[in-house]
Order: structure tokens, then sequence, then C-alpha cells
């Protein structure tokens, strides 16, 4: 793991006939709940309840809409795919950060459509925002900035998948002439990349709501550690025995990327 997660929290919250539950899985059967009554209801039906709309908001106090817009949305071909995003990458994301701070993570991308979409209705340019496209692409964002590199279906790198997905929904919301669209899309990936960034580089730990969600150990007595035998992190000791028994094409992608950043590390070590 590329962040140092205190609160252990990355474990599956249960397990349903032998599905594990992440908050992951949670979030997108709630979405997925949505999707169905917005098609059921009939789109207009349900964006009139549940749209964030800033006029209603703020000057009705319809709150719930805050966090309510992204359940509904009008069903096309892609919605299949966006809750596939959301899940894929929302996992990943959930398994790197921790499920607590990840919880923060998604409170932040849930804020910046509004906050965007309200900072442009005090200037004159309304609209409602629905859907959940921009959460989905603000976790296409920070996994591709916590993995660049690794390969997308072993044939793409991360950081072109991300740039990819920015482009087309840039030209599917000009090509609609949907301003808080876009710049919703945008503020959400620009925030996600900075949150990222800044967690990567030290600045700061991230948000997190661990009372929420931790887990109260188990208390027990363990040996004590031994030296890792490598001289590497811990975590990559088992990557070597599994090279050792079944080679290094046995490696996954993203394993051979941790891998070799800790050897990186090391080299940086000895040069000191």
């Amino acid at each position: 793991m590329f962040f140092e997660n205190q609160y252990r929290d990355n474990q599956a919250l249960g397990n349903f006939r032998g599905l594990p539950i992440y908050l992951t899985t949670i979030l997108v059967a709630v979405l997925a709940a949505g999707l169905v009554f917005s098609a059921l209801a009939g789109v207009y039906t349900a964006f009139a309840l549940f749209a964030f709309v800033p006029d209603l908001v703020w000057r009705h106090g319809q709150i719930w809409r805050l966090i309510s817009y992204l359940a509904v949305d009008q069903v096309s071909f892609f919605t299949l795919f966006n809750l596939m995003f959301l899940y894929v990458f929302g996992r990943d994301c959930e398994n790197e950060m921790g499920r607590g701070r990840y919880a923060a993570f998604l409170g932040v991308l849930l804020l910046a459509p509004v906050v965007l979409a309200t900072l442009l209705w005090f200037a004159g340019i309304g609209g409602g925002v629905t859907g959940s496209t921009h959460l989905a692409m603000g976790l296409v964002i920070a996994f591709a900035t916590i993995y660049p590199n690794i390969l997308w279906w072993n044939t793409v790198p991360m950081k072109f998948v991300a740039i990819g997905c920015v482009f087309l929904a840039v030209v599917g919301h000009l090509s609609q002439g949907d301003q808080v669209g876009l710049g919703c899309t945008l503020a959400t990936c620009a925030v996600s990349y900075g949150y990222i960034r800044g967690m990567r580089a030290g600045l700061f730990s991230g948000l997190t709501w661990p009372k929420l969600f931790q887990r109260k150990p188990k208390l027990r007595g363990l040996p004590p550690q031994a030296q890792p035998r490598s001289g590497l992190p811990s975590d990559t000791d088992a990557l070597l025995d599994k090279i050792a028994k079944s080679g290094l094409g046995s490696l996954t992608a993203k394993e051979k990327l941790r891998l070799q950043t800790a050897r990186e590390e090391l080299l940086r070590k000895d040069k000191r």
C-alpha cells in the first residue's frame, strides 16, 4: 500500500453468500437502486425530487439534494460502464486508502460538484447536477494518480486511460452545451488529483472518519517481528517468495510495480 494505514480498516465489512461486502459495494448498490427508481418513476420525476438544484437547496431548504443527486440519472448504454468504473476503481482506492480515509475522500468528491454548481449559480449560470458520473471520474483519476503506470487490461497505462476518460467527458458535455456539467466534471477531477498528490507528497495524511468504520482489533499476543530478509519493506518478502515458487511471470502488474518501487527505495537508501 502506498499510504500508511494506521487504522487497518481496508478489510471487508462482512460477507453475503461468499461475496465480500466493502463500502464501495454498498455505494454501488445504492446507486443502482436509484437508477432503477429513475427508470420506473421517469427521469423527469426523479430529477424533480432528487437532483441538486442550487435554488431549491439554498432558498427552499431541500438539503437532501446535496447527496441524493448521485442516485438519479438518465439510464443509457453507458450506465453499466459507469457503475463498473465506480466499483472497480472505488474498490482499489478503498483498499489503498483505508475505509475511513476513503469515506472522507468520497465526501470531498461528492461536494465538489455541489460547490462548483453553487458558485456558477451565484454567477448567473443556472443548472442542476445529477448522476454519479462525476464521482466515477474522480475515482478513475485517483487510482491513476496512485498507479499512473499500471496497465489496464494489461495494455494501456492508467494515466492514459484517465486522460482518455476526461477527454470523452469534456466532448460529451460540450456537445450538449452543458456548462454546469463540464465545470463539475473538471472540478471533481482537479480535486481528486490534488487530493491524492497531496497525500503522496506527505503534505497531509488524508481526512478520515475512523470511528465510523474502524473495527475494534482483537487483543492477542504477537511474537517479536524479525527484520525483513531482503532489506526491502516487509510486505515485499511475500512477493519474493511468490517469485521463488512460481517465477516472475506469476506476479500481477500491481505486484510488479510494488516490487519495483521497493527496489528504488532501497537503492536510494544505499546512496545515502
